[in-house]
């Protein structure tokens, strides 16, 4: 591989939430999962895009945290509806990122940027048929039109990065958040049916900074000096 797709998105919320916890407040990952970006990215593409698709990587940043306070409906079922549940609402803290970093001009700087195998997709990007959201449904993101674009990339065999996910293994000498997470989920047609998910492993988040040394299979470096590590699904 000589090129790929690269896209840049910019907002002003993101939220890449930690899953499975499922009671008190909600909290972030340094960065998203491969499977949410994943959705991202069927989101442009306005379909599911399944992970055997495309191959990616990613960089993401973000300026700092913030909470919101949210009411939340509960809801039961009873075996033959939903209905509110019988506790009523009760009150929910989500914590954010807030990624709105703007230059000297003014203008927003990109807080998520994709490198995707798939250069035939351009045009998904550049004129995308969902409004793609990185978490909550309030967390717009915007693509500019002369971000996506596609660049020429070389492998190589060490790097600098950040703001990114490695598959975790023993051995590595690299400072990040530890999380136990599914590639992708295989969504199921009929409603209801849940989701199955795609080689659970454990992966660890490298937030946005200076960059750590770690040498890989997957890694490549744009023209432009950039270092990436393209997710392998395997």
């Amino acid at each position: 591989m000589n090129e790929v797709l690269e896209v840049q998105f910019d907002g002003w919320t993101a939220t890449p939430r930690l899953p499975f916890v499922l009671s008190g407040n909600a909290l972030c990952m340094t960065v998203p999962s491969y499977s949410s970006l994943l959705g991202l990215i069927g989101c442009c593409l306005g379909r599911i895009v399944t992970h055997d698709e495309v191959q990616f990587g990613f960089h993401y940043q973000y300026v700092t945290e913030a909470n919101d306070l949210e009411t939340r409906q509960r809801l039961e079922f009873d075996g033959r509806s939903v209905k509110p549940h019988a506790k009523g609402t009760d009150a929910y803290k989500r914590e954010f990122h807030v990624i709105a970093a703007t230059d000297s001009a003014g203008d927003l700087q990109p807080c998520l940027t994709l490198w995707l195998n798939r250069t035939d997709w351009i045009d998904y990007f550049r004129y995308p048929i969902g409004t793609p959201a990185l978490g909550r449904s309030q967390d717009l993101l915007r693509i500019r039109f002369e971000s996506v674009r596609i660049v020429a990339v070389e492998p190589i065999t060490q790097a600098k990065i950040s703001g990114c996910a490695l598959p975790f293994s023993s051995g590595m000498q690299v400072a990040g958040q530890l999380v136990q997470l599914a590639d992708a989920y295989e969504e199921h047609t009929r409603v209801g049916a849940g989701r199955k998910p795609i080689n659970p492993r454990v992966f660890i988040n490298l937030a946005a900074g200076a960059g750590q040394e770690v040498s890989i299979g997957n890694l490549f470096r744009t023209g432009e000096g950039k270092s990436f590590y393209l997710h392998n699904w395997q």
